[in-house]
This record gives C-alpha cells, sequence and structure tokens, in this order.
C-alpha cells in the first residue's frame, strides 16, 4: 500500500482496508440509506471523473455552499481527489457574503444544496465573473433552461471513462498531489468586517488527522459517530475527516430539529459537538427535574451528589471505595442510565469545542456516566490543537498541547502558537497577516489563557472579549454568561459592562421551558409576538428570575456579578445574525444592536424603563 502523503491518497487506502463494511448511513426521503467503503470510493471516483470532464483541473479552486449530508462528504473527497481546492460556504450566509468569499478565494465552480441555496447565487451571478457553474444536489429538475446549473446526478454522468478507468484516474491525480498543495480554503465567520480566508495545505491537515490518531487511541475502527456540526466549519470538516481516517461508520444527521431523536436511534459510541447541545441537553434534564415531587427532587440531588464524588476520583485514576460504589449503583438504577439513554446508551465519550462549558455541565454528565472532554483549537490550527483524552483529562481545562506542537504565553496572557497544524498566513490579506504573527513565527490566537503545573491548558477569553470595569477589574465575559445560563428557563445571555461600573446583561428565554413554567404557575400564557412580550413583563416571572440571578450571582467574584438585566422578545439565532453558524454568540453585533438598551440599564430610573433590578 502507497505511503501516504496527502487525502486523495488517505482517502483510497482507508477503502481498500476497510471495503465493504458501512461508511455512512443517514435519512434519504425518509428511509434509512447506507453507502459501504467500497461504494463511497466508487461514487466519489464518478464525481472525480465528472469534475474532469466538466473542465475542473487540480488546483482550482471550487466552492460547497450547503448544510451536513452525505452529497457534502462525497463532494469534498471528489475535490480533494481531483487535487483541487474546496473553499466552504455556511448556507446562513448572505448574498454579498458568499460573493465575497467566492471571488476572494477564486473559486470557478460551486456545489449548491437546493433552489434556496441557488436563488442565493442567482441573485448575484454579476458580481460572479468566475463561476463557470452551478451543481445541484437537489431542485436542479427546476432549472432545466437554466445554462448556469448542472445536476448532481448529472455531474457523475458527465465522463466517458468507465469505472475501472474513473479508478485509474483517480489514483493518477492523487500520486500527483504533494503536501504542500493546497487543500482547503476555510473562511473564519469573524465578528466585524469580511470574513478571512484561511488555506490549509494537505500536509497541515495529516498532521492534524495524525495527531488526533495519536492522542485519542480508544478510538477504534466499526466504533459509530454521529456527525450533525455544520462541514463549513474546521470542527465539523475535522470530525468528517478524521472518521474516515479511524475507520468509522458516521451517521449524518441533517438537522438540528431531530437530533435528539437521532441520537437516541443511532446509539453512537462517539459524539462530537459544540457546547450549546450539551447545555440545552443539561437544561431539559434539569427542567424535567423541576417538575418533579419533591422526593424525586431529593433524589436527584443525592444522586448528582454520588456522581460527582466518583466523577472526582475517576479524573484522579483513584480507586472507588466500595461504599460509594454501591451508593453509585443505586444512583445509576435510579437517575443515571436515564441520562445516557437519552444520548443513545452506548457512549464511549463525548468531545465539546469551540467555546467552553461550564464546569458544572461537565461534572454532572461524567458523574452520570458519560465522559465530555473538551478541547481547543481554532480555524487557523486547522482545528484541534489541545485535547482532553479518556486517559487523561482534567475537567474544566480542553487538555494538553498536540504532540509536536508548541504554546506558550504573551505577557498579557494571550496564547501563541507553532506547529505543522498551524497555517502560515491568511488569503489576500498582507496587512492582517503582519499583525497575526511574531518575529519568531509564533501566530497570534487571540485567547487568554494559562497552563497549570501538569500541563493542562485553560482558556479564559478571548482577548478582545475581556471587559474592564470602570474599577480596573478585568472580567472573562464568558464565564459569567456560562453561569447564568444556568438559570432555569433562560436561552442565551450577553452581558456587558466595559468601563462601566458593573455588569448588566441581556437574557433571552426559552420558549418550551417559558411555556412550562407559565402551565405549572397557572399562568395564561399568549404565545403571540404581542402577548409574550407582554408575559415578559408578568411580576411572577421577574420575581422567579430574579431569584435565579440571585444564586447565580451567588457564584461569582462580587466584580462579576450582574445589577440589571432586560429580557429580550426573541432569542439569538443564526438567522438573526447574532449567532455564529457554531452557535456562538456575535459578542459585537449584540452590542451595536442592543447599544440603547445596554446603557439604558446604567440609567436611574430603570424602573420607569421597565427594566427589572436583579
Amino acid at each position: 500500500m502507497e505511503t501516504e502523503i496527502n487525502l486523495a491518497q488517505l482517502f483510497r487506502n482507508r477503502a481498500a482496508i476497510y471495503g465493504d463494511r458501512v461508511r455512512w448511513r443517514q435519512a434519504v426521503g425518509g428511509q434509512q440509506t447506507s453507502v459501504t467503503w467500497r461504494e463511497n470510493q466508487r461514487l466519489v471516483n464518478r464525481l472525480i471523473a465528472g469534475l474532469d470532464a466538466l473542465g475542473a483541473r487540480p488546483g482550482d479552486v471550487i466552492g460547497i455552499l450547503g448544510s451536513t449530508r452525505w452529497e457534502w462528504l462525497a463532494t469534498d473527497w471528489a475535490i480533494t481527489g481531483l487535487g483541487a481546492a474546496c473553499v466552504t460556504l455556511y448556507p446562513s450566509n448572505t448574498a454579498d457574503t458568499c460573493a465575497f468569499i467566492l471571488n476572494d478565494s477564486g473559486a470557478c465552480y460551486v456545489f449548491a444544496e437546493d433552489a434556496e441555496q441557488y436563488a442565493k447565487l442567482r441573485g448575484i451571478r454579476e458580481t460572479l465573473p468566475n463561476i463557470r457553474k452551478v451543481i445541484l444536489f437537489g431542485d436542479a429538475e427546476h432549472y432545466s433552461e437554466d445554462d448556469w446549473v448542472l445536476s448532481f446526478d448529472a455531474l457523475q454522468k458527465l465522463s466517458k471513462r468507465s469505472p475501472e478507468d474513473s479508478d485509474a484516474f483517480a489514483a493518477e491525480r492523487a500520486a500527483a498531489i504533494q503536501p504542500g498543495d493546497l487543500f482547503t480554503l476555510v473562511y473564519t465567520s469573524g465578528t466585524t468586517g469580511q470574513p478571512k480566508g484561511v488555506p490549509h495545505t494537505h500536509g497541515g491537515f495529516m498532521a492534524q488527522l495524525g495527531c488526533v490518531k495519536q492522542t485519542l487511541t480508544a478510538i477504534k475502527p466499526g466504533m459509530v459517530d454521529l456527525l450533525f456540526l455544520p462541514l463549513s466549519h474546521v470542527f465539523g470538516r475535522e470530525q468528517h475527516l478524521a472518521a474516515y481516517d479511524l475507520g468509522l461508520e458516521t451517521v449524518i444527521c441533517t438537522s438540528l430539529d431531530t437530533l435528539a431523536a437521532d441520537i437516541r436511534e443511532a446509539h453512537p459510541d462517539l459524539l462530537f459537538s459544540v457546547p450549546r447541545v450539551y447545555e440545552k441537553a443539561y437544561a431539559a434534564i434539569q427542567g424535567r427535574v423541576e417538575k418533579g415531587s419533591g422526593a424525586q427532587r431529593r433524589i436527584f440531588a443525592w444522586a448528582c451528589g454520588v456522581g460527582l464524588r466518583v466523577a472526582k476520583l475517576r479524573e484522579q485514576r483513584k480507586a472507588i471505595p466500595a461504599a460509594l460504589a454501591l451508593r453509585y449503583r443505586l444512583a445509576d438504577r435510579l437517575v443515571f442510565h436515564k441520562v445516557r439513554e437519552a444520548l443513545g446508551g452506548n457512549l464511549k465519550f463525548a468531545i465539546s469545542s469551540a467555546a467552553p462549558l461550564d464546569l458544572k455541565i461537565l461534572e454532572f454528565f461524567s458523574g452520570a456516566g458519560v465522559l465530555l472532554l473538551e478541547g481547543w483549537g481554532m480555524t487557523e490550527t486547522s482545528g484541534g490543537f489541545c485535547l482532553n483524552t479518556p486517559e487523561c483529562y482534567r475537567m474544566g481545562t480542553v487538555g494538553k498541547v498536540y504532540p509536536g506542537h508548541e504554546m506558550r504565553f504573551a505577557e498579557d496572557g494571550e496564547i501563541l502558537v507553532r506547529g505543522p497544524c498551524v497555517f502560515t498566513g491568511y488569503r489576500n490579506n498582507p496587512e492582517t497577516n503582519a499583525n497575526a504573527f511574531d518575529a519568531d513565527g509564533w501566530f497570534r490566537t487571540g485567547d487568554i489563557g494559562r497552563v497549570d503545573e501538569d500541563g493542562f491548558v485553560r482558556i479564559v477569553d478571548r482577548k478582545k472579549d475581556l471587559i474592564i470595569t470602570a474599577g480596573g477589574k478585568n472580567i472573562a465575559p464568558q464565564l459569567v454568561e456560562n453561569t447564568l445560563k444556568q438559570m432555569a428557563l433562560v436561552s442565551q445571555v450577553c452581558v456587558y459592562g466595559d468601563r462601566k461600573p458593573y455588569l448588566v446583561a441581556l437574557i433571552t428565554l426559552d420558549p418550551a421551558h417559558l411555556r412550562q413554567w407559565a402551565t405549572d404557575a397557572g399562568i395564561a400564557y399568549d404565545e403571540s409576538a404581542d402577548g409574550a412580550g407582554a408575559f415578559r413583563e408578568d411580576p411572577k416571572l421577574r420575581a422567579f428570575l430574579d431569584e435565579q440571578l440571585a444564586k447565580a450571582n451567588s457564584k461569582l467574584a462580587s466584580y462579576e456579578t450582574v445589577k440589571y438585566y432586560a429580557l429580550l422578545p426573541e432569542d439569538f439565532t443564526v438567522e438573526n445574525g447574532l449567532l455564529t453558524p457554531t452557535l456562538k454568540i456575535r459578542r459585537r453585533q449584540i452590542y451595536q444592536r442592543y447599544d440603547d438598551l445596554f446603557n439604558s440599564l446604567y440609567r436611574p430610573m430603570r424602573a420607569e424603563a421597565g427594566i427589572q433590578a436583579g
């Protein structure tokens, strides 16, 4: 078997090893569809030959605009196998952002998911002079007279090569790709201005996959992982590539609306997610507990206490005393097995990245027998850079630095990194590049962190997000927000207070939990826009939230506490521009949109403005 120096060779080698095993499963048209490794390779071969017949060549940049689905994975491998480079676009990107990314990257073809995404491209066609063809995964039949459109099925039939010739051509192309060749361009979602293009080579991503394999030795071929993360983001991309490298069977979930049911049905061994999914799962569990009887709540609290003690001993690799083990078995029978069943009942461990998770959530799931491991990385590091592992972890940290990579800290605590997974500069952006690296080639991450005596890294916050109060206190807003998100009914929180005497916050509420709370409280809840807005000013609701805020504040330092808050009539979402596609809040956009409301929380007559004190 050939030595692997690029991802196309890796693709072919794994298909040869795993052959007739299942590579991926996905519900298509209401039916579960599964494809073997061998079938998947033949599919990708057809796409490589089709792209060649279309006129695509090695070194070309080709876009994918769509959500997570099997066609995305196959297309990514086909672009890679041709020797071209994929540029990723979120389906939530605006038309203007799509135009910028496609033009800045130099893309000449683009795959799009459906009629909705094509309408976006068609509306800006005059601004995309280099795009020769749009290949549609679905809905192409609506555009039979449109010469700009080609269907995904038609692309596979475009080449006259036989299956054998297509395979030989794919092998020839794979052998020609060098480690320094461009593999992908990923544009950071950014918080202000246009996104920045991050180029990654085959060698860089091969190094990333090597670190995953070397670090997560507990993962074995044939394990099942659930893929729902956006593939346009580096974390989702890393998962899909690593799953292939490690020989996993991937269950593809195409909608967050069905995620909970898909997890239960798939029984995954591994789960990779952003913190928001675990936060919502924890909030749902807490909500059910609150609705239980007093005895049920006491049993739950007792079980959590037992679970926490066991989790701490496991973390320290210490034996569990017999008496505690007996109590834990009872706690498991009464409480924890239900938590594991809700997550499919078969999880070996789960990984969270992209933002910090509250320690309380980590401890709860670990105590319930769901080992939740945090990691850290960036688009610029081709995914992970630090990771906790099942054999070596410390809750509240993002683990240890990957083998063969380096990390140090600037005087202000900013994390600087260097190593084979790290990119070498933004595309077409010399001014930004001049500030992104120091004289010795260390990349300035913009994250503030520290490392403990055992080498475990802690992320404090984003450097530019740090709040410095009028009293000179440095506050990491994510710490405060994660604490407040543990309040009952709360969905999202954004705190504010730079150069101010104290912190204030905007809070959004979870509609489902709010509806149930209103029912339990005997309050009529009108879900119309006007009705819901009025309900948020209900005295009983405000009193309940004030009590919840007081409990949350008691866990914070005095200078970190939130003094006043306002409730927003809508949640932060990707669609309204206040969440990134990986469900992190867009702090600057929130600050800009609600500037008057934030500042009203500092005015003396807060009560007259309808603002409730915390």
